[in-house]
């Protein structure tokens, strides 16, 4: 197969397999994404038949992340699709191989992926590194904790500036990891397919302090809120009486809240308290780079690990090495010495992610560890975070 950057030359082949795969040509996000990001902001790698045809497909969209308080630039990869008549003949691993190649050589290290089907990524090591609280519940059902009646609350219809917006999310973000960097670019493609496809949003004052804001839809019966940030649990309390104030247009609540969201400890029903919901994949493509790069924590152990890395796709992940952890930095070696922890590439990656911590993913029989020392500074330098993301696209 031929793989290749797109340009504007064979973009209608792109619109035509997201057209078939994904949503449909006279939708708006299709006409607001080939017109106003396709190209322009990010960037199509293709893969096309003795024919010329396309047969699969990646887009590489750009974000920043703060991971363990470094930001990270990578890529989202969406639009993963592969033509019916090229199904079944290897065309998604060698997309993957090809695309890995040109991101590493970027210099990235890792990408992050949303799956309808995980079963589709599984096979290549991408792994599940954040996950949500889903709640779906009649909107009758909903309670919650106290309000603060000093809150006000004001709807927004249209937005030139996000500061508002901006802080507040930069702030409440400081709790969580993982989390998009959102420059005014992003800002501004969000508003605009949000508020084209019914989206709605109202902002949380306290006399004239912003403190918290909501973004939702209302679509058929469903009252589904697509982000919540707030200071504190009075504010999230109001938007949540905002919420059920609408039972007489809506009948149901839809949720996808952060992780640790504690919402369902006021419900009168169990049945209603909704259930953790695996949301985002990611997989290291670089491990070297990784750890090159790792930040470490104020206070922590010194010594020396030495661990063997597996990777099925990305052959030069395949790497046994020895971290000598100082004060201030990680000295990376190649080594010959037997392996204190032994993991492939998508333990790896929920590691460096923080997802799970070593010790659950040691019992689960994911990783191999041979030495309880080497876990202990390994668990040390890579804790166990609280993960969140929210972007679809």
């Amino acid at each position: 197969m031929d793989f290749h950057l797109i340009n504007e030359k064979n973009l209608a082949k792109v619109e035509s397999l997201w057209d078939y795969c994904f949503e449909k040509k006279d939708s708006y996000f299709f006409k607001w994404y080939f017109k106003e990001y396709c190209l322009k902001q990010n960037a199509v790698l293709g893969g096309f038949n003795k024919q010329g045809l396309l047969s699969t497909m990646v887009h590489l969209n750009p974000y920043t992340l703060k991971l363990r308080g470094m930001e990270a630039v990578t890529s989202y990869l969406v639009g993963v699709a592969t033509d019916p008549a090229a199904r079944g003949r290897r065309a998604t691993k060698e997309l993957f191989e090809m695309a890995f190649a040109i991101l590493k050589a970027q210099g990235k290290f890792f990408v992050i992926l949303m799956p309808e089907y995980a079963g589709v990524y599984l096979p290549y090591q991408f792994t599940f590194v954040y996950f949500k609280h889903r709640y779906e519940l009649p909107l009758r059902a909903l309670s919650f904790g106290e309000v603060d009646d000093s809150i006000e609350l004001k709807r927004v219809e249209s937005i030139n500036d996000f500061t508002e917006f901006s802080n507040l999310y930069e702030s409440f973000m400081q709790n969580y990891n993982g989390f998009v960097v959102r420059s005014a670019r992003e800002w501004s493609n969000f508003w605009t397919v949000f508020i084209n496809e019914s989206g709605e949003a109202t902002i949380a004052y306290r006399g004239d302090i912003p403190v918290g804001y909501m973004l939702y839809q209302r679509t058929g019966k469903a009252f589904k809120i697509v982000e919540m940030v707030h200071i504190d649990a009075a504010v999230k309390n109001s938007f949540l009486r905002y919420a059920r104030q609408h039972v007489a247009q809506c009948d149901k609540l839809e949720w996808l809240a952060e992780a640790d969201d504690l919402t369902y400890l006021h419900f009168q029903d169990q049945s209603h308290c909704g259930s953790s919901f695996p949301f985002m994949m990611a997989r290291i493509i670089d491990a070297r780079k990784a750890l090159e790069l790792l930040p470490l924590n104020s206070g922590h152990k010194e010594g020396s690990i030495t661990i063997l890395l597996t990777d099925d796709l990305v052959k030069s992940n395949n790497i046994l090495l020895k971290l000598n952890i100082g004060n201030n930095a990680i000295k990376i070696e190649d080594t010959f010495n037997l392996p204190d922890i032994e993991m492939d590439i998508s333990a790896f990656t929920q590691l460096y992610f923080g997802q799970f911590s070593l010790t659950e993913l040691v019992a689960e029989g994911i990783i191999a560890l041979y030495s309880d020392h080497a876990g202990l500074l390994l668990s040390d330098i890579l804790p166990k975070c609280n993960n969140y993301i929210n972007e679809y696209y």
